[in-house]
């Protein structure tokens, strides 16, 4: 069984909503979520946060963003706790990071940071991928439904 279907089972086993904020990853988080039927009955939806303003929009402090930037555990955890709360589910997931082609805020390509909020505690992630764009953001999205689904089981 793939992680995305048995993270829909153990959300539905323990009656959690899911959400997320997503930027690397551009909307796919929520389009490999969708893409199993029935997930309208866990996944309540995403947030694509792509530049700062529209993180800052979301929740994620300026000072946290001038601080740290945008490709920090900082970040993630601000945009995993502003998902949970926009979208009042009890799990969350947010992905923030640079997939290329060159370095962004002097942090180098493939480095990625995946917040988890689960009832209320937050956890992040740190990695650093490898490979082109898309294969960073299909890594990252593949590490944030296994360790949803190893903190859920």
């Amino acid at each position: 069984m793939e992680d995305k279907y048995l993270l829909g089972d153990l959300l539905l086993a323990k009656g959690y909503t899911l959400s997320a904020a997503e930027s690397l990853t551009g909307g796919g988080f929520g389009y490999t979520i969708t893409s199993h039927p029935g997930a309208s009955a866990y996944f309540k939806g995403t947030l694509v946060t792509y530049v700062n303003d529209i993180k800052m929009r979301l929740g994620v402090k300026q000072e946290t963003l001038k601080a740290y930037g945008a490709v920090s555990k900082e970040t993630a955890s601000e945009m995993v706790k502003e998902a949970a709360d926009f979208f009042k589910t009890e799990v969350a997931i947010s992905f923030t990071g640079n997939a290329g082609p060159t370095a962004l805020e002097g942090k180098p390509v493939g480095l990625v940071y995946i917040g988890i909020f689960l009832n209320g505690s937050v956890q992040v992630f740190e990695n650093v991928f490898t490979g082109g764009r898309k294969q960073i953001r299909e890594d990252s999205i593949a590490f944030g439904i296994r360790m949803l689904t190893k903190l859920l089981s």
